[in-house]
């Protein structure tokens, strides 16, 4: 009787072990995508802290599940124009959303290139960006509306020039044409200068064969994409910073993911932001260094023609509230969210672009 016993225990010891992690255990495997490569800081943060992170922690938790990952950047599964349809269609499970070319899709991820010359402080923008989507819901409603779950907000240095030619005073950029990411060709108008769509993938090979003549960028983006060689000189503008994208996972994985593999998400979600921002800010300056050994001439352009740049363009700001709110999205909300929000962080626009919305 007493081996009977002994047995039957051992048998239903065996039995809830293999009904432990064992059995239940599963292999989530996950595809991490980009349309830039990982030598600009925001993929750069996906490829060395998000893929290895998550598959480190996941394992660390004990349940016996792991993650498999397949990793695809540098426009592998889609280009720049295509990062938000790659996400909401699951070519990627996780990646890169650049919002900078959905002005129409994701207007109010959008409010920094309708409120330039405001802050170029990342660390400002990266609080700025995560206050804006706990502070305005229809932030993000506008990313679920495109299937995904928002993660991590992505931030850049602030913007300057690269040219074929110097620019010592606006009246310089008159007849240019000029590469502006997205909503950021209205910056140039008031300028005389034609503002042609574009990102860094492109910008090279564009200018080069004459597409432009220059293009307004983010100096983080120029050494890496090797563009003093195209355009030798090197304009600070300090146009402001932006926030112009945000990892985000696909919300059909986001629903297959246990909650304990979404809280981890999330966390790599807020590093991410950090880390890339930590990562952004200690290249800009060093890069500028590097890009004047290798021959390209860097200046500043003067406070005065600075501040004429500002008060040249059209109010951007109430005309791009004027054209989202006629769609029922509360644009002059997050204007005003975010320049209060510039404010009282330090910082001091040059042209107060919520006034009278």
């Amino acid at each position: 009787m007493r081996k009977s016993i002994c047995a039957s225990a051992a048998a239903a010891l065996g039995a809830a072990m293999l009904l432990s992690s064992p059995v239940s255990a599963k292999v989530y495997k996950l595809t991490a995508g980009s349309s830039h490569p990982p030598i600009v800081p925001w993929v750069a943060t996906i490829k060395n802290l998000v893929v290895p992170e998550a598959a480190k922690r996941v394992a660390a938790a004990g349940k016996g599940d792991t993650i498999e990952w397949t990793e695809a950047y540098a426009g592998a599964l889609y280009n720049f124009k295509n990062t938000l349809e790659g996400i909401e269609t699951g070519l990627a499970d996780i990646g890169w959303v650049g919002t900078l070319w959905e002005p129409v899709k994701m207007p109010l991820m959008n409010v920094t290139f309708y409120t330039p010359f405001a802050t170029g402080d990342v660390k400002a923008l990266i609080e700025i960006g995560e206050e804006l989507h706990d502070k305005v819901p229809a932030l993000n409603a506008s990313w679920d509306k495109y299937n995904q779950v928002f993660l991590g907000i992505q931030v850049a240095d602030t913007y300057n020039v690269f040219s074929t030619f110097p620019i010592k005073s606006l009246a310089d950029l008159k007849g240019r044409k000029i590469f502006a990411p997205g909503a950021a060709a209205g910056w140039l108008k008031g300028t005389g200068a034609i503002g042609i769509d574009g990102g860094l993938p492109v910008y090279y090979n564009g200018v080069k064969t004459g597409i432009a003549d220059g293009g307004i960028t983010i100096t983080t983006g120029m050494f890496p994409f090797k563009l003093h060689e195209a355009g030798k000189y090197i304009t600070v503008v300090d146009m402001g910073g932006p926030i112009s994208g945000g990892l985000t996972m696909n919300k059909d994985t986001w629903k297959s993911l246990p909650a304990y593999i979404r809280d981890i998400f999330k966390d790599l979600g807020k590093e991410y932001a950090r880390v890339q921002g930590g990562i952004v800010a200690k290249n800009a300056e060093k890069f500028f260094g590097l890009m004047a050994k290798q021959g390209a001439i860097v200046s500043t352009l003067p406070e005065a023609e600075r501040k004429k740049w500002a008060q040249s363009m059209p109010n951007v700001a109430a005309e791009w509230v004027k054209s989202v709110e006629a769609k029922g999205v509360p644009a002059a909300q997050v204007v005003k969210a975010f320049m209060k929000a510039v404010r009282d962080r330090g910082g001091k626009p040059l042209r107060d672009w919520d006034k009278g919305l």
